[in-house]
């Protein structure tokens, strides 16, 4: 009697395994749409003021990451071989566009470097023109 409950709690064990398998395959066949930080997230309630903006660069970093306007992913645009890094977190205002086709530049003024790909609320202190170098 007890080798019936083994195989009992085994056959059980066993397609509870297989419909696992099954729910784990089925969600990675779904296709899933993550959120473009350029388009789908709101410049905010107080803007301009207060804006919501999304760090493609952080503070004291050597890397350039850039938007893919495609995917939405922060992609590594290239690296900087001299002593130069960014002084502070630089990244894009969402739901903007400037002449050249981009989002608004941002510079977050702050003592601590953010992550890429991370959004954050900031206040604006001023306007400071600028050229992309190609």
């Amino acid at each position: 009697m007890a080798n019936k409950n083994e195989r009992g709690s085994q056959r059980s064990s066993g397609s509870s395994r297989v419909a696992l398998n099954e729910r784990i395959l089925s969600s990675m066949s779904r296709r899933s749409v993550a959120a473009h930080p350029w388009h789908d997230l709101e410049i905010g309630p107080g803007a301009p003021a207060v804006f919501n903006c999304v760090v493609e660069i952080g503070k004291g970093s050597k890397v350039k990451y850039e938007l893919d306007k495609t995917t939405g992913l922060i992609k590594v645009d290239r690296v900087l071989y001299s002593s130069v890094v960014y002084p502070h977190n630089y990244g894009f205002i969402p739901r903007t566009l400037c002449e050249d086709s981009d989002p608004m530049d941002v510079l977050v003024l702050m003592q601590e470097p953010v992550l890429p790909g991370t959004f954050l609320r900031a206040r604006a202190i001023g306007l400071m023109p600028m050229i992309d170098q190609v």
